[in-house]
C-alpha cells in the first residue's frame, strides 16, 4: 500500500483468549519491562462485560520513538485459546509469530490460509512448563510473557525482577513458580524464533517514565489537590477510581465511602463540601443520570463538588466495557434549571492529572460543580509518562473562610462576579440553612418565593460563567500554525490523532489540531479563529450526532468542512484517522480500510 503507516522501531504484541486467564495482568507486566528498559509503551484492552468467558485481548505497542496512542497491527499473536489465531490473523504483519500452546492447539490443524509463507509459528509447550513448575493452569500467561521476550531475544532480566516484585507478597513458592515458568517459555521460544525480524534490546540513558491510565492520573491529579472526601458506587468503567482511592486513601488522610447507589454518592459530596473538604465522586453515564437531580442541589447550593464522567456507549446499560463520547450534550445540560457548571475533557493522562487538581480550584473558585469528562479508552488504557509533576499543582479555595469570625454573614451576597463569601461550619456567625430551594442572600430557605429575589439569585448564579472563562483551560493547540489539514476534538481523541498527524507529516502533509479542553463554557472566540484561518476542518469524535461540531455550529456560526465519527464502541485508531484523512484529500491510492474498520459517518 503506497500511503503505509511508518511505525518506526516498535513491536506490536498482542495475547487473546477468555476472560479469567489474567490476560490485562500478564498484559501490563509486559508494559512494565519495556518501560524500565527505556521505551514507550501503549496499550488497548478489550473485553466483553463477562466475568469469565467471552474473548478478550490485550494489545501492547512497545517503540524506541515517542508514541501516542494504540495501533492495529500485530506483530506477535500470543494465543491462549484457538478462538484467537482466526479473530486476529487479519491482523499479523509479515513475518509475524503466533506463540500457542500445542497442548491446546494441534499446529497442524492451524489453517494460515495465504498466510503460510509470511507467518512464523512458534509452539510452546505453556501446559506442561507450569506442570513441570508446580503451578496451575493460569500461569500459562506468565510462560507466554517469558515466549515473547526470547522470541525477540530480548533479555529476561526485566521480567523476573517484575515477578518478584508483583509476587512478593504472597508465599515465597508462587514467585518461584512464576519466574520458573517464564525462565522455560523464554528458552523455548529463543530457540523456535525461526529468524523473527524484530530484536529489542534495553535502552541505556533513557529517562525514568511512569506507567498510567487516565483514571490513575485523574486520581493522583486528585490527591495532589488535597481530596480529603471520595464516594462511590462502582460503575465501568470509573470503578478503577474507587479501587485506587481505597487503596491510598488512608496514607493521604482521605476518607472513601463505597455508598449503596450513585444518588447517595453526589450527596455525600455536597455535605462534605459543604464542610470545607475537597470532594469527589466518579461515574458513568448510567450512575450520572442518577446523580442529575442532586447535581442541581449543587448548582442551587453553590457547593464545591467535582464529579468524574467517564462514558460509555448508550443508551441505558449499551456497551459497559467499549468507548464512546456521546454523552457531551447531557454533561452540559444535565438536571432541571440553569445553572453554571464547568465541564474540563482530559485528552491524555498527563491531561487527567492536571485537569483533575484544576477542577478542585475551579470548583472552589466559583462555588459550582466541576464535571472531568473522560471515556472508556482513556480510563482503562496505559501508556508511558513522565512522572507527574506533583510540585506544579497550586491549590486555590477561593472565597473560603475556616476559622474566625464572620459578622452579618450573607452567604448568597450577590456581587459582581457571581461569586460570594464563604465560611465553613464552625466560623462564629457563619450559621446558615442548606437547601434546594431558592434563597435570598443570606441563605436562610425559601423566603416567600417573591420574584426580585429569584431573579438576582439566578442572575448572580450565571455571571459566574463570565468568570469562570477567565479561569478554565484555554484550547490546545498542536502542529504548525497553518497547515493543510486542521483537525478539531476533545477528549482521548487527541491520542490517535496526534499519532495520525506524525505519519502524515512523514507523507509531507502538514496538519494542525485544535482540543477543545474545556467543553463548557465553549471557548467560542479560540475556535472561531482556528476555523478561520484553516484550510480544510475535520472534527472527530466518538458519537453518531456530531455534538462537537453542533456546538462550533451553535457558538461559532460556523461548517465544518469535514467530519469522522465512531459509534460502534472501539476507539479511533491512528490508521482510521491517517487513511480517511488521505481520502477526503483525494490522493489516496492503495488498498482501503475493510468495512469493519471504517469510521462511521465520515465524509
Amino acid at each position: 500500500m503506497e500511503h503505509e503507516a511508518p511505525y518506526g522501531r516498535e513491536v506490536r504484541i498482542r495475547i487473546g483468549g477468555p476472560a479469567g486467564f489474567g490476560i490485562k495482568a500478564a498484559g501490563a507486566t509486559l508494559a512494565r519491562v519495556f518501560a524500565r528498559a527505556g521505551y514507550h509503551t501503549s496499550d488497548l484492552t478489550e473485553y466483553p462485560s463477562l466475568i469469565k468467558g467471552g474473548h478478550n485481548t490485550y494489545h501492547l505497542r512497545v517503540s524506541a520513538d515517542e508514541i501516542f496512542s494504540h495501533v492495529m497491527p500485530t506483530d506477535i499473536l500470543v494465543a491462549l485459546d484457538a478462538t484467537t489465531i482466526p479473530l486476529h490473523l487479519d491482523e499479523l504483519t509479515e513475518g509475524g509469530a503466533i506463540v500457542f500452546d500445542p497442548h491446546d492447539i494441534a499446529a497442524e490443524k492451524i489453517d494460515l490460509g495465504e498466510r503460510a509463507e509470511d507467518v512464523c509459528l512458534v509452539p510452546v509447550p505453556l501446559t506442561d512448563i507450569v506442570k513441570e513448575v508446580g503451578g496451575i493452569r493460569i500461569m500459562r500467561n506468565v510462560a507466554a510473557l517469558g515466549a515473547v521476550l526470547g522470541h525477540m531475544e530480548f533479555p529476561l532480566d526485566g521480567l523476573l525482577e517484575s515477578l518478584r516484585h508483583q509476587f512478593a507478597h504472597k508465599a515465597p513458592e508462587i514467585a518461584e513458580q512464576n519466574i520458573a515458568a517464564a525462565t522455560s517459555g523464554h528458552q523455548y521460544a529463543l530457540e523456535a524464533h525461526c529468524g523473527f525480524p524484530y530484536q529489542l534490546a534495553p535502552i541505556e540513558g533513557a529517562p525514568e517514565r511512569v506507567l498510567a491510565d487516565g483514571n490513575t492520573a485523574a486520581s493522583i491529579g486528585a490527591l495532589a489537590a488535597g481530596l480529603g472526601f471520595y464516594a462511590a458506587y462502582p460503575m465501568t468503567p470509573a470503578s478503577s477510581v474507587l479501587h485506587y482511592m481505597a487503596a491510598h486513601g488512608e496514607d493521604e488522610g482521605l476518607v472513601v465511602k463505597h455508598t449503596e447507589d450513585e444518588i447517595a454518592a453526589i450527596n455525600m459530596c455536597i455535605g462534605s463540601a459543604f464542610g470545607g473538604t475537597r470532594s469527589m465522586c466518579c461515574t458513568s453515564g448510567g450512575g450520572f443520570a442518577l446523580m442529575v437531580e442532586a447535581l442541581g442541589f449543587a448548582g442551587v447550593s453553590e457547593s464545591a463538588i467535582v464529579v468524574g464522567l467517564f462514558t460509555r456507549p448508550g443508551p441505558a446499560t449499551g456497551l459497559p466495557t467499549w468507548t464512546e463520547q456521546s454523552d457531551l450534550r447531557f454533561a452540559i445540560h444535565a438536571a432541571q434549571g440553569e445553572f453554571p457548571r464547568v465541564i474540563l475533557a482530559p485528552g491524555d493522562p498527563t491531561d487527567a492529572f492536571e485537569f483533575a487538581w484544576r477542577a478542585f480550584n475551579l470548583a472552589d473558585q466559583l462555588q459550582t460543580p466541576v464535571i472531568l469528562l473522560g471515556d472508556t479508552y482513556l480510563s482503562d488504557n496505559t501508556s508511558t509518562q513522565l512522572p507527574f509533576d506533583t510540585s506544579a499543582v497550586v491549590i486555590d479555595r477561593g472565597e473560603l473562610q475556616v476559622e474566625g469570625e464572620v459578622k452579618e454573614y450573607a452567604r448568597y451576597a450577590v456581587t459582581a462576579n457571581g461569586v460570594s463569601p464563604r465560611a465553613i461550619p464552625g466560623v462564629v456567625g457563619a450559621e446558615q440553612i442548606v437547601n434546594s430551594y431558592e434563597h435570598d442572600e443570606h441563605g436562610w430557605g425559601s423566603p416567600g418565593e417573591d420574584a426580585l429575589t429569584r431573579v438576582t439569585q439566578n442572575s448572580k448564579r450565571l455571571r459566574k460563567m463570565h468568570l469562570a472563562r477567565t479561569l478554565v483551560p484555554a484550547p490546545r493547540e498542536y502542529g504548525p500554525r497553518e497547515a493543510e489539514v486542521s483537525y478539531i476534538l476533545f477528549g482521548s481523541t487527541k491520542m490517535p490523532v496526534r499519532e495520525a498527524m506524525k505519519w502524515l507529516g512523514a507523507d509531507g502533509i502538514s496538519a494542525n489540531m485544535l482540543q477543545v479542553t474545556t467543553v463548557h463554557p465553549f471557548p467560542a472566540q479560540e475556535v472561531f479563529e482556528f476555523i478561520e484561518r484553516s484550510k480544510r476542518t475535520i472534527v472527530v469524535e466518538s458519537n453518531a450526532t456530531g455534538q462537537l461540531e453542533g456546538l462550533i455550529r451553535e457558538f461559532c456560526l460556523r461548517e465544518m468542512s469535514h467530519r469522522i465519527n465512531r459509534v460502534d464502541g472501539r476507539p479511533f485508531s491512528p490508521e482510521q484517522i491517517y487513511t480517511t484523512t488521505h481520502l477526503i484529500l483525494g490522493d489516496f491510492i492503495g488498498t482501503p480500510l475493510p468495512d469493519a474498520l471504517k469510521p462511521e459517518g465520515a465524509r
